[in-house]
């Protein structure tokens, strides 16, 4: 699977490139060449496996050309194998709504999905093996603490955490900043959220600086959280068993949203946002 910036489409990366860089050239987000289409005999088999199995399916459709799918699905298993859900989520029915928990992981925080995955990409895909990658993060909360559950004590991997002084609860602040190893580093920015996003995304434009530190960013811009939050809108529609769901999802940066748009180009029939 080659990969484009969506402001160079001449440009060709490869899964490898894409997770570490998270950021495009120029400011762009990366996108795949092509979108599987799944006919309705694909779908029937998918809607037999567990979360685990479906998750290595999906995802196996991003990263085929880097990581063999046994690879794939013990990595996936690990990065799961602590969620208090065997099934990793988990569906509830309250009155008439349908509720997704996505909370299941290590910080109680959705982004745990695709953390903990990522958290295992970095040390497959050795893009830390011969020099240290600098990971940058902003975060409102829940994004940081995911990050360092998933990325604390990663060889050769330091994490920078970007977060508003106070500006975050409690709770996040804690966690955020009592846990982690010594590659671990907070920085409380005066400001917002945004203006933490900011740096971040002004940091991955100095192209020299960005290569330079070895940099890379596990926010939303990073194909990898999105490939891995695809699957449980699959996982939903699998499991409620109807021809048309209609999703409300809570979002910050849209990243939540898009893996659904996504999940919907696969099948239009799938999903509506």
């Amino acid at each position: 699977m080659n990969y484009f910036s969506t402001r160079d489409k001449s440009l060709e990366f490869s899964f490898k490139d894409i997770f570490l860089r998270g950021l495009a050239p120029g400011g762009g987000l990366f996108l795949p060449a092509e979108i599987k289409k799944y006919s309705q005999e694909e779908l029937n088999n998918l809607s037999q496996l567990n979360y685990n199995e479906l998750a290595t399916e999906i995802i196996f459709n991003f990263c085929s050309g880097e990581i063999k799918k046994e690879a794939l699905s013990s990595l996936i298993q690990k990065s799961y194998g602590n969620f208090k859900d065997k099934e990793v989520v988990n569906i509830k029915k309250i009155g008439n709504i349908n509720l997704l928990e996505l909370y299941h992981g290590p910080t109680l925080a959705f982004k745990d999905i695709a953390m903990q995955v990522i958290g295992n990409l970095y040390d497959y895909l050795e893009v830390a093996k011969d020099k240290t990658v600098n990971v940058v993060v902003a975060t409102s909360g829940d994004t940081g603490s995911a990050a360092i559950a998933a990325l604390s004590n990663r060889k050769n991997i330091n994490l920078f955490v970007l977060h508003p002084h106070n500006k975050i609860s409690n709770i996040q602040r804690k966690i955020m900043t009592t846990i982690g190893g010594a590659n671990i580093y907070n920085i409380a920015i005066k400001g917002s959220f945004d203006d933490c996003q900011k740096i971040v995304k002004e940091l991955f434009n100095e192209d020299s600086f960005r290569s330079k530190i070895n940099m890379s960013g596990v926010n939303s811009i990073n194909w990898a959280r999105i490939v891995c939050q695809i699957v449980y809108y699959f996982y939903s529609f699998f499991k409620l068993k109807k021809n048309n769901i209609s999703f409300s999802v809570p979002t910050g940066n849209f990243g939540d949203i898009y893996a659904g748009y996504v999940a919907k180009k696969w099948d239009y029939q799938l999903i509506n946002l």
